[in-house]
This record gives structure tokens, sequence and C-alpha cells, in this order.
């Protein structure tokens, strides 16, 4: 670059030339850095920075001075970031090293689809039958030529509508799936530095030499270089299939593409992106594109990585597969099934009936042609051989009816609209079958801070030291919240210096991440990261502190690569601590610790006086009073203390005494000790408003709600009571006002009480350190102890039995660590306690516990990184959308996108809505099924043919059930859904009621078609029909019982060329049919039938789905269309405005014949289904929190 010096000032000339030398010089040392460690064969592109990641070449980063001077040489450093940001130097970059996006594979085409939905058997079989009588038209009579091929011609239409149907749909859904895969990675997003500002973006807009800020809960966006990092562990199973975290320091600092960030956080150097880091050349590999740049010139890379590394691409397979090792005996155990499934193993009953029923009709027509052997045989070869073809065409066009093609397309409709439902809603579904599970859920083990709560936290109470010149007997004076903030009362009390103490203590011990502001627009605080963090800033900014960045730069220390400060001791959920370390302007340090007060009182020797001046002897157990007082008003509470050190400590980060062995995440460093307390802060965080209707309408539809949050326990339960997850009756009663109600035993406890009762202690193992329970004392804390037995994959080893004794009854599981909550996970999906009917028995006289009878399927909800095994072992994993890591959302099912409980709520609504929905699409396709195949039989039997012709058949099959799968697909939820038990694992598809729906309605259709072929009267004086033709039909029952050759000839001839009477026939047919859609709304239990109108009125909310009516107007359109105009091509004949009127009165008809069969349901339905129907739904509710069988008859309904 030139530049111009234009001044006339001779000193500011010379200095700006000594700085522009400078610069020169500098210029000259790196590209003279860069010509040596070129020279060395380390070069500066894509595919060098590619392959120092991936081989691990340290020399690389020596031959440029170390990571600082790989970081100049790309135009870097880990303090500015990139330097030139504009948007053709980031063009330049990405133009140079490539982009941070990999495409995607090409969606299949619409013509493989095609082809392959050409494998289909019963496809295949129609086109054979079709070109068969295509090739046997020129042998056919004159005027039989006409009528057969466009038989075939219309087969081989329908056919195309078939392939084209089933290609549009799954296009349409891998389309569907691919957006949403887009929207997700969209939805990451990273704090990266550039020209020495903080800003966030997508993970695509990222380039080399980026600096991008790292946290727990990351996923690597591309491969990089660490620039610094505190306790920074990687997991890199991901790539290696390896679980152990390892350890990312100076000495270790490559970090790969897709791997995460369990522990610490740093800053990363990004060196390769896209196709050309780790991730993106496995991606390569597996696609078969060409990746970075030294694939091409080594080909043994890519034997290498796949001996090396997992292919990452298949990501969703890899974690499927992890979720099936995790569970594997929930799988063993778990004999309960999928909707999928249900459906697949329903499909392929109804398509072997159809099979057996198909054979037996070709072999009765085939009977009954050979039974005339004068008439038949005699007929010229090509007669016969068009004949049997026609027989066999009717054969399998029954089977193709039986085959409920449609079932598909409700299943996927149903599931498409529920996931853009869901959206609305908050629920951004990931896996679609999620859908449907959570309307089988019966237990939610719900997180309380931001989703049963606001999480908008602010303190309340704070506790403080007295005065050195005075105050109460126990040193401590308690600050509440009445007719002062607690700003305003600490400003009265607290001196300047205490004060100043306290806000360094809030803001220099808190992540750089952490933000808050006051919104005048809204008018209310704005919250950025933790929300415990957000309080104590809040505070401190009602007490006049200066902005947090500004007094976070007065402690930067020059020496560290930290924000400011030079040592950070992290938090971890089994520390419960966090302290930061800083150096005085006086030469000292001091160490600021906060955390949970157990883990801080115990290494505490005193406390600060109000006034700053000196420390007090601390009361410990009066500090643990106020400590209970705050938990019992539902408050969470933290602890600020903080030491002094006159130099740099030797020991600062050697683990006390005893702690060697534990792991890094428990280990209490020395440095942590002798601590002064400060204050002690009770923070609120409010219920949600919506959360108590919510988690009382879980409870009226049998799904249990447990709380597992890391709060203390009497926090937990007194939050616990005031949503309604710990019900009056699960508390102890209170002889003293005064003090809180405790819960009865096992309801309520602990994480550490929870884990040491429901896993194997291995007594044969050494004593070690680990988190436990004292049965004797009651307390919990780190004790020396037998280790727990674990099994082959390492894991704890679970005592069912002793899990069983304790789960029907926890509500509440405080101070709960991740491992425990995929313990509770685990340990429900595997229980078979509903076996135990004398337990159950039990559990509801003593407790009004009622155990679902099936297996429990859990969802979960969770936020964290070390959330995801749990996510992933539960039926469904709820991931937070506003405060989850990036992992958790990996692991998840369904995202909530507002952290709102409620949204849950509306996902189990939406979930039986899609069984719902479905179930009554199968209702309603197996009566037209039955119907038709019935029709058949009947038709084979008397007429040697069907009185519903091929086409016709495909007509009613493929058009009319697929626009009815969108009519009954589409039936938004009700709130009654809500009224109703879990659908359970192992209960079938197909009720006994629905067979009685199913029965009864075939049986209307079968009989008025019978009449309408066989009743003179019907045919004649209510029909009207006329012509030549039709007056033999007259003499249909005649033909019955006497089957003459001649008459038989005749009535074949009909079938084959059309006549009103079977087009009657048809129409009928199709409109009661039509008819029975709205039947097929609804979906009715004996129970519901006994206590309810609005189960027998099928025409109850039809207004509320617009396009229920609309299919309904363009399918009788379109039938109208096909008889009045097809002709010959569906071997129909236009009907008369009275003749349409009467087959539309029978299709009327379905509806009071519903009526009738309602009441056929209450006089046959079992003894059992009566039991408690005087109960109302809401009596069941208020009395059962727990897995109500909602009553009891409704479970006998479902499984009869």
């Amino acid at each position: 670059e030139t530049v111009e010096v234009t001044t006339t000032n001779i000193n500011k000339e010379s200095a700006t030339k000594k700085a522009l030398v400078g610069i020169c010089r500098k210029f000259e040392d790196m590209a003279e850095t860069v010509e040596n460690a070129g020279q060395s064969g380390y070069q500066l592109t894509s595919s060098g920075l590619s392959d120092m990641v991936k081989d691990g070449q340290k020399g690389f980063l020596e031959a440029y001075g170390g990571v600082e001077g790989l970081a100049s040489a790309l135009g870097s450093n880990s303090s500015k970031g990139l330097e030139r940001i504009d948007e053709n130097s980031l063009a330049e970059r990405r133009e140079q090293f490539g982009k941070n996006y990999v495409e995607p594979p090409p969606l299949r085409s619409y013509w493989s689809l095609i082809l392959e939905g050409l494998e289909d058997i019963t496809i295949r079989a129609l086109l054979v039958c079709a070109t068969g009588v295509l090739l046997l038209v020129p042998a056919e009579k004159p005027d039989h030529r006409a009528t057969t091929s466009i038989e075939g011609i219309a087969i081989f239409c329908t056919v195309a509508f078939v392939l084209n149907l089933q290609a549009g749909i799954e296009y349409t859904k891998a389309k569907e799936f691919r957006r949403q895969q887009l929207e997700l990675e969209g939805d990451a997003k990273f704090k990266i530095i550039r020209g020495g500002e903080t800003m966030e973006t997508s993970p695509t807009e990222i380039v080399v030499g980026d600096v991008v800020r790292i946290a727990v809960g990351d996923i690597i966006p591309a491969d990089g270089v660490l620039l610094e990092g505190t306790d920074i562990k990687i997991d890199e199973s991901a790539l290696t299939g390896e679980p152990i975290l390892v350890a990312k320091n100076i000495q270790e600092p490559f970090v790969l593409s897709g791997t995460s960030v369990m522990t610490g956080s740093g800053k990363l150097l990004i060196v390769a992106v896209g196709l050309n880091s780790v991730q993106g050349r496995i991606l390569a590999a597996v696609r078969g594109t060409e990746g970075g740049g030294s694939e091409e010139n080594d080909p043994g890379t890519e034997t290498n990585e796949n001996t090396r590394l997992t292919t990452n691409i298949e990501q969703e397979e890899e974690e499927e597969n992890k979720a099936e090792v995790n569970a594997k005996e929930v799988e063993k155990s778990n004999a309960g099934s999928n909707l999928q499934e249900k459906l697949n193993d329903t499909a392929m009953a109804i398509g072997k009936i159809g099979l057996y029923v198909a054979t037996l009709a070709f072999l009765l027509m085939l009977g009954v042609f050979l039974g005339q052997p004068k008439k038949n045989l005699n007929l010229p070869p090509v007669e016969i051989a068009n004949s049997i073809i026609s027989f066999f065409l009717v054969a399998v066009t029954i089977l193709v009816v039986a085959v409920p093609e449609g079932l598909p397309l409700a299943v996927v409709l149903s599931l498409a609209i529920t996931m853009g439902r869901l959206m609305k809603d908050n629920n951004r579904v990931k896996h679609i079958f999620a859908c449907e599970t959570m309307g089988s859920a019966t237990t939610i083990c719900s997180d309380k801070t931001g989703t049963l709560t606001q999480n908008r936290m602010t303190i309340m109470r704070c506790l403080v030291g007295n005065s050195a010149n005075g105050g109460t007997e126990n040193n401590i004076t308690e600050i509440k919240h009445d007719l002062k903030d607690v700003a305003v009362q600490l400003q009265e009390i607290c001196s300047p210096q205490m004060l100043e103490l306290f806000i360094q203590s809030a803001i220099l011990n808190s992540a750089p991440t952490t933000k808050v502001s006051w919104d005048e627009t809204t008018k209310n605080w704005k919250y950025v990261g933790n929300a415990t963090e957000c309080a104590l800033l809040k505070l401190c900014t009602q007490l006049g502190a200066e902005e947090p960045d500004i007094l976070r730069a007065q402690f930067q220390d020059a020496d560290t690569k930290l924000d400011w400060g030079v040592k950070v001791f992290p938090f971890s959920s089994q520390r419960k601590k966090m302290s930061w370390i800083i150096q005085l302007k006086d030469g000292g340090y001091r160490l600021f610790s906060k955390g949970a007060p157990s883990g801080i009182l115990d290494y505490t020797t005193g406390i600060l006086s109000s006034d700053g001046k000196s420390v007090k002897p601390i009361d410990i157990d009066a500090c643990q009073s106020a400590i209970e007082r705050f938990q019992h008003a539902a408050m969470r509470t933290l602890a600020l203390a903080y030491r002094d050190f006159a130099e740099m400590p030797t020991n600062w980060d050697e683990p006390l005494p005893g702690q060697e062995s534990v792991s890094v995440e428990t280990q209490i460093f020395a440095a942590e000790t002798e601590l002064t307390l400060l204050a002690i802060v009770g923070i609120e965080d409010p219920l949600r408003p919506t959360v108590t209707r919510a988690i009382s309408q879980c409870a009226t539809a049998g799904v249990d709600v447990r709380m597992c949050t890391g709060d203390a326990l009497a926090t937990a339960v007194a939050i616990s009571a005031q949503c309604g997850i710990l019900r009056p009756s699960d508390m102890v009663p209170s002889n003293d006002p005064q003090k809180p109600k405790q819960p009865k035993p096992f309801f309520a406890m602990e994480g550490a009480e929870f884990d040491e009762r429901v896993h194997v202690i291995d007594t044969e193992e050494s004593k070690v350190m680990r988190r436990c329970f004292d049965y004797d004392t009651g307390k919990i804390g780190e004790m020396l102890r037998h280790p727990f037995k674990r099994d082959a994959d390492g894991e704890k080893i679970i005592n069912q039995a002793a899990f069983d004794d304790i789960w029907p009854k926890l509500r509440v599981l405080a101070r709960c660590q991740p491992e425990d909550k995929l313990t509770l996970v685990r340990g429900l999906r595997r229980s078979k306690l509903f076996e135990d009917k004398d337990t159950c028995t039990q559990l509801e006289k003593r407790h009004n516990i009622h155990i679902f009878p099936d297996y429990q399927v859990v969802a979960v909800t969770g936020d964290g990184t070390n959330d995801a095994p749990a996510l992933k072992a539960a039926n469904v994993g709820f991931a937070m959308g506003l405060v989850g890591t990036d992992i958790a959302k990996q692991a998840c099912d369904i995202i909530l996108l507002d952290d709102n409980f409620a949204s849950t709520v509306a996902a189990v609504k939406w979930g039986r809505n899609v069984y719902e929905s479905i179930s009554k699409f199968c209702q309603f396709q197996l009566t037209v099924n039955i119907a038709a195949l019935c029709a058949a039989l009947i038709g084979a039997l008397l007429f040697g043919r069907s009185p519903l012709a091929a086409t016709q058949m495909l007509w009613v099959n493929v058009i009319m059930d697929s626009l009815a799968s969108i009519a009954l697909a589409s039936e938004p939820p009700t709130e009654a859904l809500l009224e109703r038990s879990p659908y359970g694992k192992q209960r079938r598809i197909i009720t006994r009621t629905m067979w009685i729906n199913m029965l009864g309605q075939a049986a209307y259709q079968v009989t008025v078609m019978c009449l309408i072929l066989f009743y003179r009267p019907l045919t004649n004086d209510v029909f009207d029909i006329k012509s030549a033709k039709s007056r033999r039909n007259r003499r249909f029952v005649k033909i019955i019982f006497n089957l003459h050759g001649t008459e038989l000839e005749e009535q074949n001839h009909d079938i084959e060329m059309g006549t009103a009477h079977f087009t009657i026939v048809f129409n009928t047919f199709v409109l009661m049919t039509l008819m029975n859609e709205f039947n097929a709304r609804k979906l009715q239990t004996v129970y519901r039938l006994k206590t309810t109108w609005h189960e027998w009125n099928v025409f109850e909310g039809i207004h509320r789905n617009p396009l229920f009516i609309l299919i309904l107007v363009i399918t009788f359109c379109l039938q109208a269309i096909l008889i009045q105009f097809s002709g010959l091509a569906f071997k129909v004949r236009k009907l008369t405005a009275n003749q349409w009127g009467y087959c539309f009165l029978f299709g009327v008809g379905s509806i009071p014949v519903q009526f009738l069969i309602n009441l056929v349901n209450l006089a046959t339905a079992p003894a059992i289904e009566f039991k408690n129907s005087s109960v109302s739904l809401a009596a069941a509710a208020a009395t059962a929190t727990s897995n109500s069988a909602v009553p009891e008859e409704k479970t006998a309904d479902n499984n009869a």
C-alpha cells in the first residue's frame, strides 16, 4: 500500500515516517517468515492449512512462530480478529481458502421416484393386465373394441396418476426436510471478533482467519487452532467414535470441525473451512465430491481418514445408533411399537386379506366361466384369453383396492400439517414421527428455570454482614424486597467500599457473554446470557455500577490471554461454583467465588461487615436458617465470597487433599478455601402465567409432570407446589402454621439420594470419594464409599425393583445432575410396574396414584450440553430454543422456540391429533375396502363379474381416498383430546368401536348395493330404468336362483358395456362413501358416547375446518363430471336429476345409520366399559396427577 504524508508539521511527519518504517519492517518480517515456512514445505494454502489440522502438524505452527504468528500471517490476531473486514476482502478470502459451506447431496430426481414406484408389484400387475387387454383389442368383436381399448387406456392413466401422486409426495417431503435442515443450520450463531469488535454470525459466514469465541455447548463450525482458553475439553466422538473428552491447550491446539465443546471457553483461529475442513473432507468422501487439495496428491488420505474417523455426514444415523445402544435394554423389555410399525402391521394384514379375497374372486369367476362349457369353451381362443385376462384384472383390482394406498398419504399429510401447526405453537420438529410419539406420552420430565418459570430472575432478598460497631448477635442482616427495592436498602445499609466489592464480585466473576440493559421501548430489563448472572448484573446496575466491559477492561492482564483477570476456575454442574482471580492495582491478587451456598459456606472463615471495614465470625446455623427461608419462598440462593492474596499463589490450581483422584469437573481447588463471605442473595424467578393451567391439562390428560432442577430441595418443593406438580395430598400436614409443609417420602428428593437408592453398589471394589447420600444422617456430600457397579458399556446398573418403588411417587428431583435425569428416563422406559396389579392397586388406594397400564412413554426437556444423553434416551427430547446449547438442539427431537412448558402440552395435543387423524382415515378407508371386497365377491359369485368395474374401483380407491386423506388429516385438534388417557404403545390402532363402525357402515353400503341390483321395485319404480337392456335387470332375482346361460351372457354383456343400472350402483356407493367421511370425523368411545352428546354430533366443529368442506365439494364435483361425461372410459351412463337425487338420499342415509351403530356400540360394550362411567373427566383429573387411566373403561375400549 502507498501512503502519502501531506503535513507541514515536521515533527508529525517524522513520527509518521517512523511509524511507516516500523510497519514496513513488520510486513518484511512477516513476508520473510511466510517465505521461510513455505521453503520448509508448510504452504499457507487451503490444502496446507487443512493438512496441518488433520495431521496435527505442530511443525507448521513452529515455522510461523506459533499460533499468534500464524494469525498474523493470515491477517488476524487474537485480540482484534481480522483487520480487513470489508466485503471485497472477505470475498477474496472465500475465493482463496474456500467458503464454510458444503453443498448438500442433490435431491432424488422426480423421474427416479417414478421408477421406484414402478417396482411395486401391484402396479406392475396392473400394467401387465392393461397391456394384455390392449394387445387383444384387434381380436375383439368390433362393438367391443372401443370399450376394451378405453378400459386399458384408463388403467394406464390411473397408474400414471398413482405414480405421480406418490412421487410428488416423496419429492415434496424431501424438499421440506431439506428446508427444515437448512433452517436449523441457519439458527446456529457464533460470536466472532472482526476489527476489534465482537459480533454474531452464522457458521456459513465464517472465513479463514476469523477468531471465534467458543464456549460450552458449541459445535465447532470449522477447523481451527486454539488461541487461548480455560479448561477446554472437546468431545470428538462424532469423528473418532471414542467418548473420551480431549483436553485442548497450547500444547494440543488443533480443534476439529463437528466436535463439541463440553467444558471451558476460549478463542479459536479458523484455518480450514468447508470442504477443506476435516468434516468437509469426510462429506466429500461420502458424496464422491472433491474436497481439499491434498486428497488429489495423496491417494491414501481417504483410507487414512476412514480408519481414523467416523463418517460424520451420516450424523442422523450415528445419533440413532447411539440412542439405540444407550437404550438397548429398553428395546428388549419394551414390546410396544410406534405408529409407523402399527400401520405397517395393519397394512400387511389388510394386504393378506385382500390377496385371499382376490384369489377367491378369481377362482369364482373362472369357475362360473368354465361352468358354461357349451357357451364359453366353444368361443374363439382370443375371446377365452380375453375373458381370463378380465378375471385376472378384476382380481388384481380387488387387491389394489384392499391395499390402503391412501394410508401413507394420510400419515405424511397429517404429520406435515402437524409440523406446520406446531411451529405456530413454538415447537420446531426435527424428527417427524416425534409429533405422533408425543400423543402417547405418559411422563414429562421438565426443567424448572425458563421452562416452568419466566427466566426473568430478580434478587428479592439479600443477606449481608452487620456494621463493624454493632448489629444482631449472629452478625448478619437480612434484606427483603418489601416497600423498598433491595438495591435501595443495600445503599442505605452498606458503605461505598462494601458496595464496590459486591459489584466487582458480581461483574468480574461472570461470563463475558452475560449482559443486561434497560429497554425503553418495552420498559423491561433485557437479559442476554445466564439468567442468574443477569440478576446480579441488574442489581449492580441499580446500585450505580459502570458498564461491565469498562470495569473488566481495568483488570486486563497482558501476560494472560483471558479477557480479564489471570485465572478462571469454571463452573460445572458438579462443583456448583465458579471463581475468577484478578490482579489488584497495588500488586496483590483477589479471588472472587460464587455458587450454591453449600459449596461456599463450607470453605468460609468469616463475613465482611456492611461498612467494609472488618471481617466478623460467621454463624453458619443462622445463615442456613436464612437460606431455608429464602428457599421455602421459592427462591434460588447464591453466595458470593472473596479471598485476598499478597502475591500470586503457587498452589492455587491444585485440588484439595483427597480430591486428586476425583474428576476435574468435581474438584475444589486450594485457592477456593479460606473465603470471606460477601452476601447471600435470594433470586426469584416467577412462574410463567400459563404453567399452572398447562400442568392441570397434563393431569387431565393422564400425563405425569416431574420437575428435574438444579435448585435446592426446598426451592424446588415450593415452586412445584405453586404450579401443581405437588398436590396438597402429596404433602405431610404441619402442626405449625409458620413452618412450610414437607412432601411425603419419595415425592421429592435430591439427586444424590436418588442416585444412591436406585443404583447397584459394587461392594467388591475399593472405596472411592464420590457424591453420596448417608442413610443414617440424611446428609449429602463427597464421602468415601464403594463405587457403583457398571455394565460392559460403563453405565451404572439400575436396580429396577428399587427404582419401581420410587418413581410412581417421585415428583421433584432437586440438585439434579444430568446423569440423574438420564437414569430417571431409562428407568421409566424400562419399568414394567404396570404388570404388578397389586402394587398399582395399593398406590391408588394410599396415594391416589394411577399407573398407566402400559410402558411409559417419556418426554424430557433439556438445555445443557450434558442433557444430550437424556434427550436421546427419551422417547421425545425437547431442547430449549432460547438458552439451549447447539449440542442439546442436535440431540433433541423437538426444539421449544419459546422455552415454555405450555408448548409441550400443545405438542401432546397435536400428537394425539395425529393418531386420531390417521385412525379416522383407517376407519374410513377400511370401510370402503370391506364394502368393495364384498361387492366384488357377490358379483363374482352371481355374475362371474364384479358389479364395480376395475376402473371404477381404482377411482374410488385412489382418487377419492387420496382426497379423503387430506380432508381427515386436516382436522384441527380439540381440547377434548386432553381429556383422554394416552394411547399407549401396545394399543391397537383399530379398536373394538372402530370395528363395529366399519362393519356397520360396510353392511349398510353392501345392503343398499344389493337392493339396487336385485330388488325389482327399486330399480323399476324408484330409479325408473326403462331401457331394453334394463328390462332384463328386472329378472335379477330369478337369475340369482336360476343362472341360465343366456341370461348370464346378457348380464355379463351389460356389465362390460356399462348401463344406467350399474352406474347407479357405482354412484350410490361413491356417495355413501362420501357421506361416511362425516362419520369418520368421530372416533367414538363407549365412555364418551354415554357421557356427552358431542360424540354423537358428526357435524360438530366442521366450521373450523373449511378445507374439509372444500374437499368434499371437489370430490362430489369430480364424481358428477365422471358420471355425466366419462362414458365408456369408466363404463358409466349419464343419470337423470331424479336418479341423482335418490343416489344422494342413499348416501345421506349413512349418517342416521351411524346413530344406530352407536346404539349397537353401547348395547354390546363389555361390562367393564361402564365401570365408573358416571365419574366426570373433570373429577378424574382433579384426583389424578399421575398416569391416569382416565377412566378404566377407556383403556378397556382402546385395547379391546
